[in-house]
């Protein structure tokens, strides 16, 4: 009887430990932050950010971009590296950016590397700002065969892609301008540029 009654107070003070193990990974979920209070000295903007296309029918209120004619800017037998202009619109902010970078871009699933930006530019609230310079996107040799294939097998009408950006600058805001690193996360859908 003592034996019976130990095993089910062991028993009952696992289930305790367990359901408080879950209470804990839980808050942490509800609770944890996914990104730092600052990155490179900046401080995180917290709200937020929905990238849409520029030639959507909504009336915008959030950033918006449309990409130019990608271009082959150099073929190696390590990848190929391509410039693609960009063009956006932020309908409710203005600011200078210093510098941007992508982390985790992959076009319909397949990952791509993107360097960083580092030509500031500025910008008006409601004006179309294109890039000074192209954005460059290297795509690694074995990534190129695996989309060429992907391509060849089950050609869509849209591509995805999907990433998150980090603009780095100082953004107006109450008359004043405040250094900030704001997350965008990209979820897009652009016509296929070989059809």
């Amino acid at each position: 009887m003592l034996l019976a009654n130990y095993a089910r107070f062991w028993a009952f003070n696992s289930l305790i430990r367990i359901a408080f193990l879950l209470v804990l990974v839980a808050a942490g979920d509800l609770f944890g932050q996914e990104l730092p209070h600052k990155i490179r000295g900046y401080r995180v903007h917290k709200e937020a950010i929905v990238l849409t296309p520029a030639n959507s029918d909504e009336k915008q209120k959030s950033p918006a971009v449309s990409a130019g004619e990608p271009s082959v800017k150099d073929v190696e037998l390590s990848g190929v590296s391509f410039e693609i202009p960009l063009e956006f619109t932020a309908p409710e902010q203005s600011g200078k950016v210093d510098f941007i970078t992508i982390h985790d871009l992959r076009v319909n699933g397949i990952p791509v590397d993107v360097e960083e930006y580092r030509l500031p530019f500025t910008f008006k609230k409601n004006e179309a700002v294109v890039l000074p310079a192209p954005l460059t996107v290297f795509v690694p040799t074995p990534r190129v065969l695996q989309a060429a294939w992907s391509e060849l097998r089950a050609s869509k009408a849209e591509w995805k892609i999907t990433g998150r950006v980090l603009v780095f600058g100082k953004f107006r805001r109450f008359g004043f301008y405040h250094k900030r690193v704001v997350p965008v996360d990209l979820a897009i859908l652009i016509p296929n540029p070989l059809r």
